[in-house]
């Protein structure tokens, strides 16, 4: 059981840090390309949509699945908890 707690405290937390920090990065990355863009620069609306919505289906990916992650981890310590 001492393995489940090394994996609550550290696995899950630590995974949820990583998303967060990749996110995070995403968004920056984002937010400076948004900045510095011409939207008159490009030939079509469709090419300009495709260009903006780039790299944003991770963060909607980490959004989605982040409770779930946190959801494992409440389930893992509720079940140490009773354990002990």
């Amino acid at each position: 059981m001492e393995h489940l707690r090394a994996l609550v405290d550290y696995g899950v937390i630590g995974f949820l840090f990583f998303l967060s920090f990749l996110s995070f990065a995403r968004s920056i990355e984002r937010w400076m390309y948004y900045k510095r863009i011409d939207v008159y620069s490009f030939k079509s609306r469709q090419e300009l949509e495709l260009e903006l919505t780039k790299g944003l289906t991770l963060i909607a990916t980490v959004a989605s699945n982040a409770p779930y992650i946190g959801l494992l981890g409440t389930v893992l310590g509720i079940m140490l908890t009773f354990y002990e």
